[in-house]
C-alpha cells in the first residue's frame, strides 16, 4: 500500500508540472497573438472595428479559460508519457528525473507537431521561422515518417523498461518472495485480459436496427462546378463520381442566386431570391420573409429534422429554416475574432472528439485555417448522422464548405493540382485581391484553378466518408440522397486582363457561376431512375421533390416544381429560371462599363447588432438592390437586365436569341417582376420592416428606361417601365 501511495504522489506532481508547462505554453502563445494585435483582447480600437471589439470583449474570457484547461489536461498527459519514457533510463527521483522529464516532454510535443504540420500545414504557415521545414513537408513529407520516427523514439523506451521489468520480476521471483509470485500471477492475468478485450472490441460488430426509419439525407458541396464530373473532372471527386453510378444527374441544374445564403433560403423555401427577403451575404432578420421551408414541413410530419455545417460566417441557419437541430459555429462578431485566435497547439491536442465538444467554435470551425480538421469533423459527422437515423425518421442536410475561405487544403490534397514552383503561401491557403476596373491579380489562373480542384477534392473526401458510413450501417441503399452544389465559381475564362484575380461567384449570371451539380439517388440502391436527365432544373426545385418523394404536403405559393416526373423518366412542362447576381467584393462596372457601382465594399456597409451579429446596414443593402442583375432562363438563352449609372436598364440575350422563344422569355421575365410583392411590409421576431415600402422616404424610384441590345435587333429605349430589385 506504501509503494502505491507514493507512485500515485509521484504521478500526481508529474501530472501537475505537466499541467504548467502546458499552462506556459498557452501564456507563450498569447503573448504572441497580443503582440499580433488580436481584435478585442485590451486593444484600442477605432472606428467602425471599435463596435465588432466591444461585442466580442465580453466573451473571450470563458472562451480563452476553455482553451487554457485544454493546455493543462494536455500537457498533464504528455507528461504522465514524458515520465514513463524518462523512467528507462535512471532509477532515481528527485531534480535527476525532472530534469530527465521535460525534455522528453518537449520531444513528444515536437512529434506531435511534426504531424500536424503534415496533415494541415496551414497552421504553421504564417511562421516565418518554420517556412523551410514546413516547405520540404509539404513536398516531400509522408504520414508515416513522423510515426515512424516517434514509434522507434518510444520503441527503444518501452523495450529498455521491459528488459529492466523482466530482469526485476525474475530476481524477484527467484528471491522465493511470495510477493512476487503474486505480481507476476496479476501481470500475467492482465495481460490475458488485455487480449482478450481487444479481441473482443475486433470481432463484435454493432447490430443493426431491425426497423428501417425513412431517412433523406440532403449533401451541398459549396462552389462545386459540373464540369469538375467525368473526363474533364482531373479526378477532383471520384466520391461523387461513385455515386452518380446510383443516382440521377441533372445535367442542366442552375441556381437563383450564385451566394450561399440567399441561395439556401431559396432552396428552403422553394422561393425566388425577391420572395425570400434573402438576397445578400449578411442579411438583416429584419428583411426576411418568413415563409414555410420543406425542413418544417418534414418536422410537422414527426422526423428529426438536423442542419450540419462546418462554416457560418456568410450562412448561418436559424429556427426559420425549419431545421429543429442545428450543429454549426457560433455566429457574428465572435466568429471574426476566433479567426485572429490562432493558438496553434489546439490544433495538436484538441483535433478529436473530446476536443470538439469542449472547444466547437474552434475545432469544428471552417474559418480557423490549421485548427480545424475537416476529415476528423466528417468522422465525427459521420458518427452523428448514423446514430440520428437509428432513432427515428430523420432529415438530414449537410453544407460542406471547403472551397470557401480560408481554404486550406489538408494533406494529401495540397499537393495535387497545384504546382510545386508556387510561392508556399499560394499552396497552402485562399489569398484575397480586390478586383477593380484595369487591375490584375498577382496569381495565374491555373494556379487559381488548381487550388480550388484540391478543394473541391476534400470536399469530396468529407461527402465519401458519410456516404460510405451510410454504407457501413446499412442505411445507403434504403436512402433518399440528393447531392448538389449551391452555385459555381468563376476564374475570369473571358477576361485575360483578370487572369491572376480572385475567383468570384454571384457577379455575373452565366454557366459558370449559375450552373450546379444535383443529382438524386432514389430509395432502393441502383437502377432506380434513369441515369442522365438533360432537361432544365432550379435549385428551387428540390424541396418540392424531397417532400413528393417522401410522401408529404407540398409548400404554398412555392416557385419551385417537382422533379419525380423527370426522375421516372417522364417529361414535365418547361419552367425558366429566375436568377439575379448577389453582393460580391468585385464592382459590377469591371465587367460591364457603365453599371452603376454605387454598393459600398468596405467594412462600413456592415453593423453589429448589441447581441454580436453582425448584418448588412440598411443604406447598403438598398444600394445592393438597386445593383443587382436580373435574369431568365429557360435552357437556351439568358435574358439579362442590367442597370446602368444613367438611370437605364441595359437588356441583353446571351444563346439562341432569334424567334419568339427570346422574346418570350423576356415577356416572362417582366411578368415575374410585375408579381413580386416588394411593397409589403414584414414582421419578424417583433420587428416591421418597411425598408421596401415605396411610401417610405427615399425607397421611391422614377421609372427607369430599357435599352434592349439583342443580337440582330436595333438598340434602342423602349417605353418606361419600373424595375423591380
Amino acid at each position: 500500500m506504501r509503494s502505491v501511495a507514493s507512485f500515485l504522489r509521484a504521478a500526481s506532481g508529474r501530472l501537475a508540472l505537466g499541467a504548467l508547462l502546458g499552462l506556459l505554453l498557452f501564456a507563450a502563445e498569447t503573448v504572441w497573438l497580443l503582440k499580433a494585435g488580436v481584435v478585442g483582447v485590451d486593444i484600442p480600437l477605432d472606428g467602425p472595428y471599435a463596435a465588432l471589439a466591444a461585442a466580442v470583449r465580453p466573451l473571450l474570457p470563458g472562451v480563452i479559460l476553455r482553451v487554457a484547461s485544454v493546455y493543462m489536461v494536455a500537457g498533464g498527459l504528455l507528461a504522465l508519457a514524458a515520465t514513463v519514457l524518462a523512467s528507462a533510463w535512471t532509477r532515481r527521483g528527485g531534480w535527476v528525473a525532472l530534469a530527465l522529464m521535460v525534455p522528453h516532454w518537449g520531444v513528444l510535443l515536437g512529434f506531435w507537431a511534426w504531424d500536424r504540420a503534415l496533415a494541415r500545414p496551414a497552421l504553421f504557415d504564417d511562421l516565418p521561422a518554420a517556412r523551410p521545414a514546413l516547405a520540404w513537408l509539404v513536398d516531400h513529407g509522408e504520414p508515416w515518417q513522423a510515426r515512424a520516427a516517434a514509434g522507434a523514439w518510444v520503441a527503444v523506451h518501452l523495450s529498455v523498461l521491459a528488459v529492466r521489468a523482466v530482469q526485476a520480476l525474475r530476481r524477484l521471483v527467484a528471491s522465493g518472495d511470495p510477493e512476487a509470485r503474486r505480481a507476476e500471477r496479476v501481470a500475467g492475468a492482465v495481460v490475458a485480459g488485455v487480449v482478450v478485450v481487444l479481441a473482443v472490441a475486433v470481432t463484435v460488430r454493432r447490430v443493426a436496427p431491425s426497423v428501417r426509419q425513412p431517412l433523406v439525407v440532403l449533401i451541398g458541396i459549396d462552389a462545386f462546378r459540373p464540369d469538375r464530373l467525368g473526363d474533364s473532372g482531373h479526378g477532383v471527386a471520384p466520391h461523387v463520381e461513385r455515386f452518380l453510378q446510383d443516382a440521377t444527374l441533372f445535367t442542366r441544374a442552375y441556381t437563383p442566386v450564385a451566394q450561399t445564403e440567399p441561395a439556401w433560403r431559396s432552396l428552403l423555401t422553394a422561393r425566388w431570391p425577391y420572395r425570400t427577403g434573402v438576397r445578400y451575404p449578411l442579411t438583416p432578420d429584419a428583411r426576411l420573409v418568413l415563409a414555410p421551408t420543406f425542413a418544417q414541413r418534414f418536422a410537422e410530419a414527426g422526423w428529426n429534422t438536423v442542419f450540419a455545417t462546418d462554416c457560418s460566417r456568410f450562412h448561418f441557419e436559424g429556427p426559420a429554416s425549419g431545421f429543429a437541430t442545428r450543429w454549426q459555429p457560433p455566429r457574428g462578431a465572435i466568429n471574426f475574432a476566433l479567426e485572429k485566435l490562432r493558438y496553434r497547439a489546439l490544433g495538436l491536442f484538441a483535433d478529436n472528439p473530446v476536443g470538439a465538444a469542449w472547444v466547437p467554435e474552434f475545432i469544428d470551425n471552417r474559418a480557423l485555417a490549421g485548427i480545424h480538421d475537416p476529415m476528423g469533423y466528417a468522422r465525427r459527422l459521420s458518427d452523428g448522422l448514423v446514430a440520428q437515423a437509428g432513432e427515428g425518421p430523420l432529415l438530414f442536410a449537410f453544407h460542406a464548405t471547403a472551397a470557401h475561405f480560408p481554404g486550406d487544403p489538408v494533406y494529401p490534397f495540397y499537393r495535387r493540382y497545384v504546382s510545386a514552383s508556387e510561392p508556399l503561401e499560394r499552396r497552402l491557403r485562399m489569398h484575397f485581391a480586390p478586383v477593380a476596373p484595369g487591375a490584375k491579380g498577382a496569381w495565374n489562373r491555373e494556379g487559381a484553378e488548381g487550388l480550388y480542384d484540391e478543394l473541391l477534392a476534400q470536399a469530396d473526401a468529407q461527402v465519401g466518408t458519410l456516404l460510405d458510413a451510410l454504407r457501413a450501417s446499412g442505411r445507403y441503399d434504403d436512402a433518399l440522397i440528393v447531392l448538389m452544389s449551391d452555385h459555381g465559381e468563376s476564374f475570369h475564362a473571358d477576361r485575360p486582363d483578370l487572369a491572376g484575380a480572385t475567383s468570384v461567384h454571384g457577379a455575373r449570371l452565366g454557366d459558370e457561376e449559375n450552373r450546379i451539380l444535383l443529382a438524386v439517388k432514389l430509395p432502393g440502391g441502383r437502377g432506380a431512375g434513369p441515369g442522365q436527365v438533360d432537361a432544365l432544373a432550379r435549385l428551387v426545385d428540390v424541396g418540392p421533390t424531397l417532400l413528393e418523394l417522401s410522401g408529404l404536403s407540398l409548400l404554398p405559393e412555392s416557385d419551385g416544381a417537382s422533379l419525380a416526373p423527370l426522375l421516372r423518366g417522364e417529361a414535365r412542362p418547361l419552367a425558366p429560371l429566375y436568377a439575379e447576381t448577389g453582393y460580391t467584393h468585385v464592382s459590377p462596372e469591371v465587367f460591364d462599363p457603365g453599371h452603376w457601382p454605387g454598393a459600398p465594399r468596405t467594412f462600413d456597409a456592415y453593423r453589429l447588432r448589441p447581441d454580436g451579429v453582425v448584418e448588412m446596414g440598411d443604406e447598403a443593402g438598398t444600394a445592393v438592390l438597386r445593383e443587382k442583375d436580373t435574369g431568365a432562363f429557360d435552357g437556351q438563352r439568358w435574358v439579362v437586365d442590367r442597370p446602368q449609372a444613367d438611370g437605364s436598364v441595359r437588356r441583353t440575350c446571351m444563346g439562341d436569341c432569334a424567334g419568339p422563344d427570346a422574346l418570350a422569355l423576356a415577356d416572362w421575365l417582366d411578368d415575374v417582376r410585375e408579381r413580386a410583392p416588394e411593397s409589403a411590409s414584414r414582421r419578424v421576431a417583433g420587428h416591421v420592416d418597411d425598408r421596401n415600402d415605396p411610401r417610405t422616404p427615399g425607397n421611391v424610384r422614377p421609372p427607369q428606361r430599357l435599352l434592349r441590345v439583342w443580337p440582330g435587333q436595333p438598340q434602342g429605349a423602349a417605353h418606361p417601365q419600373p424595375r423591380g430589385g
